[in-house]
């Protein structure tokens, strides 16, 4: 792929809800939003996977670890998994994103969401495990297993299918 045509393949981090086109990002913070009490976030235990089991396929589980801040993936859903590889044990900074995505903005947003206690919302271009750029938004959500202390985010990829003409 040529530098031009890279250059389009950037990502958006920091997007509002409302211009992310993806239905499982939509309906995952919505229900998110539903487990907050005030100030009070959701923890691990306050999922039910059979609430969100149609998304579960698009999750990632990440574990946060505070000093130095590293980024590691605890489940990858089959759905990522068959699109960029099962990245479950690995750290995001250990991953290779080729030209198409960087390890070091992917932790960027989970520190991001880490310190700021907020989800954030991206457009992303993802390589496959074919080597193919591949356009998906993103969505990642803090969890904090006493209602304060963030430990882990939950994210959803949703690989936006290609239009046919």
């Amino acid at each position: 792929m040529n530098a031009i045509a890279m250059h389009s393949l950037s990502s958006q981090f920091g997007l509002p809800l409302a211009k992310v086109g993806s239905l499982p990002i939509q309906e995952f913070d919505v229900y998110w939003q539903g487990m907050r009490q005030g100030d009070r976030l959701p923890s691990r235990s306050d999922l039910e996977p059979a609430d969100i089991k149609h998304l579960l396929p698009h999750v990632l589980l990440v574990d946060l670890e505070p000093t130095p801040f590293r980024v590691r993936y605890r489940v990858c859903g089959t759905r990522v998994a068959e699109m960029c590889g099962d990245v479950t044990g690995r750290y995001v900074d250990e991953l290779d994103g080729g030209s198409t995505w960087s390890p070091a903005e992917f932790q960027q947003q989970y520190e991001f969401v880490s310190q700021r206690r907020t989800p954030v919302f991206g457009r992303q271009w993802i390589l496959s495990r074919y080597d193919t750029p591949y356009p998906c938004f993103i969505g990642i959500w803090p969890l904090a297993r006493n209602g304060h202390d963030i430990d882990i985010c939950i994210a959803i990829e949703d690989y936006l299918e290609l239009r046919r003409d």
